[in-house]
């Protein structure tokens, strides 16, 4: 990939931007890239530039009643990293008022620089025609519209993540923190990216919930259970043990388990049954894996174990909880003008 090395003095950064984009997509990424830059420490620390980038420049309010500083797309000159936020609305609606940006996309790619494209911001990446023949992938919600309108384009219906080359196709906002970790490794140091990802991705992955009983605490001032946390959800497809857990942390098992149920006030095992079931949801949400898949991600590969303990947390079976919450989501139509 063409990435600066680490000791160059400024890692350039724009980000494409118009009334429908996503915020987060833009702000999240700068965040985790700030967070790696400082962790660097003041004697080497890597200078970022950043910068909005819209058609004339100048304010752009957001409908979340953000407002962005932008430059004109005829300053963007050249960049390392070029991120293309994700849409609010109907990207062929952005297509149709944003035509300026295939240019500026189109060059970019074409030069090898990294670019990183979130949500629905790929059907600007694959109007270009520099994709075609291949892979990326979209928000699963466009997964037809975008199939019919670049059949050249290899669609990856089933990763959050692709990479060609130096660009990077992210399926939503809520995978984006896990590529940003990813090429914190590659643009800074792998040091970095672990110092980021244990800062930053439990945080990030952790979803919202009101406190009830029985339900996990991630927030405490135990440094040694929060270690072990990071360690234990790091992949939940293989989890490490109490056993080898409490060995790699340098603790007996016996005292990781009393320290873990008395900072987390549940035990291991039903932290780590919490988290698998957290994320099996998410998955179910916002992709198009199967059941058997989304069980195996989450380390709980015998579909018919799956089910049963998914059952018994929320009520519904993995396939039902899947209709419900798409059902939902779709309940307002989606309109293009």
């Amino acid at each position: 990939m063409n990435i600066t090395p680490n000791t160059a003095a400024e890692f350039r950064i724009a980000a494409l931007a118009h009334e429908d984009i996503l915020a987060s997509s833009i702000t999240l990424p700068l965040e985790i890239l700030t967070g790696a830059a400082q962790a660097l420490g003041r004697g080497d620390a890597q200078l970022l530039s950043t910068q909005c980038f819209t058609c004339n420049g100048g304010p752009l309010s957001l409908p979340t009643g953000l407002t962005l500083n932008t430059h004109p797309l005829e300053a963007l000159e050249s960049a390392h990293l070029l991120i293309i936020p994700a849409m609010w609305r109907q990207p062929l609606r952005v297509l149709r008022r944003h035509p300026e940006q295939l240019k500026v996309i189109e060059r970019h790619v074409a030069s090898g620089g990294l670019t990183v494209s979130i949500g629905s911001a790929s059907f600007l990446l694959a109007e270009t025609g520099i994709m075609n023949g291949r892979i990326m992938t979209t928000h699963w919600h466009w997964f037809d519209l975008f199939t019919s309108r670049y059949p050249r384009v290899q669609l990856e219906r089933r990763q959050l993540i692709t990479q060609s080359d130096s660009v990077f196709c992210v399926g939503s906002v809520n995978s984006v923190a896990d590529l940003m970790i990813y090429l914190c490794g590659e643009i800074f140091s792998p040091r970095v990216a672990r110092h980021i990802e244990n800062q930053f991705s439990p945080e990030i992955r952790q979803r919202f919930s009101p406190s009830r009983v029985g339900v996990p605490r991630d927030l405490h001032h135990d440094e040694l259970i929060a270690d072990a946390q990071t360690e234990l959800i790091r992949d939940l497809r293989s989890a490490p043990t109490i056993t080898a857990l409490a060995a790699k942390l340098d603790v007996s098992a016996r005292t990781l388990t009393r320290r873990f149920k008395s900072a987390t006030g549940v035990s291991f095992s039903a932290y780590l049954q919490q988290h698998r079931l957290n994320e099996a949801q998410s998955l179910l949400r916002r992709t198009n894996l199967s059941i058997t898949e989304v069980g195996s991600a989450v380390g709980l590969s015998d579909p018919s174990h799956f089910a049963r303990v998914f059952r018994e947390q929320t009520g519904v079976t993995p396939s039902g909880f899947r209709i419900a919450v798409r059902q939902k989501a779709f309940t307002a139509s989606t309109h293009s003008d």
